[in-house]
């Protein structure tokens, strides 16, 4: 399952315990991972302006291996749109496998909430599959 973080600062955070996370397994020679979520796709807005607040997201996303999506044209305020806020310049989906979905007690918001999930996730992986790999 994936869930997503929006905005620069909210996705600085995200990518850096990502990195420090990465950092200790291998100093510490392990696979397990303490958390349970780890950055999957990036897509960052094209319209953002200056561009270089952006610069160490695409730092980040080569140091941890992550695929990156730059939208073209007037991207941010039309992914903002979409979702219901007034522009978005980046957005980290993240790979979870935590049950969030019980915290919910109402059955029909628990059905959307899974449904909207199930969308992102299949969003994503298409996004990553088309990705030429390097």
């Amino acid at each position: 399952m994936f869930v997503y973080v929006i905005g620069i600062n909210q996705c600085t955070r995200a990518l850096g315990r990502a990195y420090k996370q990465q950092c200790q397994c291998k100093k510490n020679d392990t696979t397990d991972s303490v958390t349970t979520t780890f950055p999957s796709l990036i897509l960052l807005s094209r319209d953002v302006r200056p561009a270089t607040i952006l610069s160490h997201i695409v730092v980040y996303a080569k140091l941890l291996n992550i695929p990156t999506l730059i939208l073209p044209g007037r991207a941010s305020s039309e992914f903002g749109k979409a979702i219901g806020i007034r522009s978005v310049s980046v957005a980290v989906f993240l790979s979870s496998s935590d049950k969030s979905g019980e915290l919910h007690n109402d059955k029909q918001k628990e059905k959307e909430w899974k449904e909207a999930h199930n969308d992102v996730d299949s969003f994503v992986k298409y996004v990553i599959s088309k990705i030429p790999s390097t």
